[in-house]
Formats: structure tokens, C-alpha cells, sequence
């Protein structure tokens, strides 16, 4: 089992570095001569065999007893950040309202409702004397 695995790998890593040598000698053709630059394929072979040597196969019974090891996620890990960096970074503390008592919530909403009396009567007093005037577009006077 683990010999046709080593053999089948070995040939296949042949087969490739193969094709990939005869592809740069095309390559290479379409150069001038002065430029020309190919690996030699004993060199090649060689690089495969070391690959081959320095490379542990195992059987499935022993694959799945080695111990794993936690691969990084793509990109590299994610940093981690301590802290705030930014004061924005604050959470939930964007629209909120400081708390009021009973009494200054009530005298807000009168504040509030004289407000809008107030406007509403510029409003209806202007629209007595000839209308709301018209500026330009998007204003409202």
C-alpha cells in the first residue's frame, strides 16, 4: 500500500517537472541565444529525488494518530486589538439620552410644544398676509 503510494508520487512529481522542463526549452526557443537560460533536466531530476527522500509517508492508521497541527486562516492570523483604539469604538454609546428626572423630562416637553406653537403661528400668520413665500427651491421660509 505505502510503496504504490511512494511510486505513484514519485511519477507523477516526474511526470510534471518533465513537462515543465520540455515547456521552458519552447520557451526558451522563441529567445535570442544570448538570453536563453534553462535549468538542466538532471538538475531537475535531482531536486526531485531530494523532495521525494526528505518526505515521510505514512499510512492512513498512522496519518490520523500523528498529532495536527491548527493551520493559520488564509491572509495570515487576525490581529487582535486591546483596548479602544479609537474613541469612536465605544459600543451602544452613540444616540444615547442622559437620564432625567420626572420633573425635567415634563418641562423639556413643554420647551418642545412652546417651540412648535411658536412656528406654527409664524407659519399661519404669514400664510394671512399672502402665503408662504417661495425662495429658492429647497428652501422653506
Amino acid at each position: 500500500m505505502i510503496k504504490k503510494l511512494i511510486f505513484d508520487t514519485a511519477k507523477a512529481a516526474f511526470r510534471k517537472g518533465f513537462r515543465k522542463y520540455k515547456a521552458e526549452v519552447r520557451q526558451q526557443k522563441k529567445l535570442p541565444r544570448h538570453l536563453r537560460g534553462v535549468v538542466p533536466y538532471d538538475l531537475v531530476k535531482s531536486d526531485i529525488k531530494r523532495k521525494i527522500k526528505s518526505t515521510k509517508f505514512m499510512d492512513k492508521e498512522t496519518y490520523l494518530k500523528a498529532p495536527k497541527t491548527k493551520s493559520l486562516p488564509k491572509g495570515g492570523p487576525r490581529p487582535q486589538i486591546f483596548g479602544k483604539a479609537y474613541a469612536s469604538d465605544k459600543k451602544g454609546k452613540s444616540m444615547q439620552i442622559p437620564m432625567m428626572t420626572k420633573e425635567q423630562r415634563k418641562a423639556n416637553q413643554e420647551a418642545i410644544s412652546q417651540s412648535v406653537r411658536k412656528f406654527m403661528s409664524e407659519k399661519l400668520g404669514r400664510k394671512k398676509l399672502g402665503g408662504v413665500i417661495k425662495a429658492r427651491k429647497g428652501l422653506f421660509v
